[in-house]
């Protein structure tokens, strides 16, 4: 379901991705153009020799952007991140967003001033004034001096500060932006507050102009608003983090909140919570009885827990409490001991004529006695629940 989740949100954004493995194979792809199991370097060029780097980020929370990238006669922002898939194998997407129309126009006529070595002269000034104001209609764009003064402003900036041009003109680049980054780059991503006062993101591109001794002279940074692939990026580490079903937050976040617990290595304990013979009411009522089954325990349980637990979905039909830490065992297993007669209490009605009953196991886990590790909890867990679950067997419910 993540995977269709991550189609439709990349269909709806007009975004293309790539997923790929530790050895630079394609596992998944909506372009058309590349095919699984082929050598991602032979579709994206531009990442040879940053082989390490992007191995790197399986162990870095950052990715790597590689601003205008050029296919098939267009221009793509290209960025990479790692994430792990549901049997913990570290892979890759590379996400492809197409630049506007307007944006490549500018970036092209950009190249040729700067191919032309174009020194600004008092004869020439109109006509490029006027080039310039035609292209970036829908961009802000300054010229900045060495020193990073404004020289120059389009119609696009003015209207986005609600300022004069004067009141621009000589202000400093970073009294308007500042960089998200710790340092400028030739490609970088700034915030500025627009007129009403808000937050917008922007990709900047800065583009030396040099004379014709090749000495730089003067910047022009050319800012396109990037704020709604932001939030693009925030739906995509949404959708990694979390099932679709439930909402619920997923084993991949699971893991994240027990290193982060550990790291802060105080005792909490975690309960595992398993339903019995799963499978038959799949086999019995069919997949959507199921999938209702799901939803229907997962309301009970965040029902069920306090305030500042956590639950969250594992596997098909586990869950698990991270209970706050600071709460004593004694006062868990109390509140754990209600768990049956909750789920006895409440079963699926899912329909006029089905009723389904269900029973769950669960065991409860403590960092530091039973585990040390994040990844030690799920071996445990499954193996302690099997062995309950076959002991419960062997006993009248």
């Amino acid at each position: 379901m993540q995977t269709t989740l991550l189609k439709l949100l990349c269909q709806k954004n007009a975004l293309s991705y790539i997923i790929f493995d530790t050895n630079f194979f394609v596992l998944e792809t909506n372009k058309e153009r590349v095919r699984q199991d082929s050598d991602i370097h032979e579709y994206l060029w531009e990442i040879v020799g940053l082989e390490e780097e992007i191995l790197a980020l399986s162990t870095e929370k950052r990715s790597i952007e590689l601003p205008m990238i050029l296919r098939d006669g267009f221009y793509y922002d290209l960025e990479i991140t790692s994430f792990e898939d549901h049997t913990s194998q570290t892979l890759f997407i590379a996400t492809m967003q197409q630049k506007s129309k307007h944006s490549q126009e500018y970036a092209d006529v950009l190249k040729k001033i700067n191919k032309k070595t174009l020194i600004y002269e008092l004869s020439d000034e109109k006509k490029q004034n006027s080039s310039y104001q035609e292209i970036n209609k829908h961009l802000i764009t300054l010229h900045v001096d060495l020193n990073g003064h404004i020289t120059m402003v389009n119609e696009a900036a003015l209207h986005f500060f609600n300022l004069e041009r004067q009141e621009m003109i000589g202000k400093h680049f970073s009294t308007l932006f500042q960089p998200q980054k710790s340092q400028l780059s030739t490609a970088s991503i700034f915030i500025a507050k627009n007129s009403a006062g808000e937050d917008i993101f922007f990709h900047a591109d800065i583009i030396p102009l040099a004379d014709k001794s090749a000495k730089v002279f003067e910047n022009i940074i050319v800012a396109q608003d990037i704020t709604h692939l932001k939030k693009i990026k925030h739906e995509l580490e949404y959708a990694q983090e979390h099932d679709t079903l439930t909402g619920l937050a997923n084993r991949h976040h699971f893991l994240k909140v027990l290193d982060n617990k550990i790291e802060a290595n105080k005792e909490f304990f975690f309960c595992f919570i398993d339903i019995d013979d799963f499978h038959i009411v799949n086999e019995e009522y069919g997949a959507h009885a199921a999938d209702m089954l799901l939803k229907h325990l997962s309301r009970l349980l965040l029902e069920f827990i306090e305030t500042d637990d956590m639950l969250m979905r594992l596997y098909a039909d586990t869950f698990v409490i991270v209970f706050e830490t600071g709460k004593n065992k004694k006062y868990i297993e109390v509140l754990l001991k209600k768990l049956s007669a909750l789920f006895v209490e409440n079963p699926l009605h899912y329909s006029d004529e089905d009723t389904i009953e269900f029973y769950c196991t669960n065991i409860l886990l403590c960092y530091p006695r039973e585990i040390k590790k994040s990844k030690e909890a799920l071996h445990l867990a499954h193996k302690l629940l099997k062995r309950k679950k076959i002991d419960k067997k062997e006993l009248p419910r």
